[in-house]
């Protein structure tokens, strides 16, 4: 007897992916699998040396602790002036009891809004301000005191993006209200992605500095990045620059890929040999030195709140050739042998005063 042919099972459809995301490789999985499907994400390796990445980072690690001794000193104060006020409502008689029989108008008045000002103070201290300590130090699953202890300070350090503020469905044109128009089309692509991934302004400012309205760093992703890469189960390359997004639905969809690297591979190759060149010829002058201070001026006046204009990377060029002046080093024309400043982290020929 003949046996029964086999059904055939129907395969689902794999979602389509919009131009110009492709398929994540199987490579990136692991971390990938730390992510949610609801975001979009931004990967990229900081090459700014480590000693300034420490000095950045020591300046919210400052402030933080400030404001955590400054929370800690008016909880001091403030817990037994509220719990005065607690007794003397429940009828204990104490320095804070209000005698509304022996107070005319304007002293009930007085206490009234004095109170509701310290009231108001302590209010919007502990509701905005307090947060701060403990989502740099505490908040779960990461946090970056947390982050810096398991990666330490690295001359290459991967940088993890989320969206903030939108998700997947936005860029993919499945959100309500949405045009409809996915990937390279989407309004979102073209203004949250496209200027979060500008190679200038990932040469101009370290990845701690990249946090605006609409991107936020995901601190437990970048704990688990790093931790796959010192084990080899992830490629550097990978995370080089690139976006991600997850595609089609929570069980039948997929991770994609847009490799944005590939763009200014070119331009960042001649920018490395741009910066060793420069080095070397201060290097063969005796001033290397000096090519660190400026390193060290480009960083810091391209990290200043407002972003770094052409004005004022005027101002900084004006600086350098202070700086290079002071050292004896004719800064133009040491511009002009290799061939201007062009490409250059925070500089371009433009800049350069005449």
């Amino acid at each position: 007897m003949p046996r029964p042919a086999k059904r055939a099972t129907k395969a689902l459809p794999r979602p389509s992916i919009p131009e110009p995301f492709s398929p994540a490789p199987m490579e990136i999985l692991p971390l990938l699998s730390t992510f949610s499907k609801d975001s979009v994400y931004i990967t990229h390796v900081d090459s700014h040396p480590a000693w300034f990445k420490r000095r950045i980072f020591l300046v919210p690690v400052s402030l933080n602790i400030t404001i955590a001794i400054l929370l800690a000193w008016r909880a001091y104060i403030a817990i037994p002036f509220y719990w005065a006020i607690f007794q003397s409502v429940f009828g204990n008689h104490n320095e804070t009891t209000i005698e509304y029989a022996k107070s005319s108008w304007g002293e009930l008045a007085g206490q009234v809004i004095w109170r509701g000002m310290v009231f108001m103070f302590d209010f919007m201290l502990f509701r905005i301000v307090g947060p701060w300590p403990w989502t740099f130090f505490f908040e779960r699953p990461g946090n970056p005191a947390s982050w810096r202890l398991s990666a330490g300070f690295r001359n290459e350090e991967v940088y993890i993006r989320v969206s903030r503020g939108w998700n997947a469905k936005d860029l993919l044109g499945e959100a309500e209200g949405s045009t409809g128009k996915a990937g390279g089309d989407s309004p979102f692509f073209k203004m949250r992605i496209l200027p979060a991934v500008d190679a200038r302004r990932l040469r101009e400012k370290t990845g701690y500095l990249l946090m605006d309205k609409d991107w936020d760093l995901e601190f437990a992703a970048m704990t688990a990045a790093t931790w796959l890469l010192d084990k080899k189960e992830v490629p550097m390359e990978l995370l080089r620059k690139s976006v991600f997004v997850w595609v089609g639905g929570q069980e039948s969809g997929q991770w994609a890929v847009w490799d944005c690297w590939k763009l200014d591979e070119g331009s960042e190759t001649e920018a490395r040999k741009k910066i060793m060149l420069f080095k070397d010829r201060l290097t063969a002058m005796g001033k290397e030195s000096l090519f660190f201070k400026w390193v060290e001026l480009v960083q810091f006046e391209s990290s200043v709140p407002g972003g770094f204009t052409h004005e004022r990377q005027v101002a900084t060029a004006e600086k350098a050739k202070t700086l290079f002046e002071e050292q004896g080093v004719d800064f133009e024309q040491l511009a002009n042998d290799i061939g201007g400043l062009e490409g250059m982290p925070g500089m371009e020929n433009e800049a350069v005063p005449d």
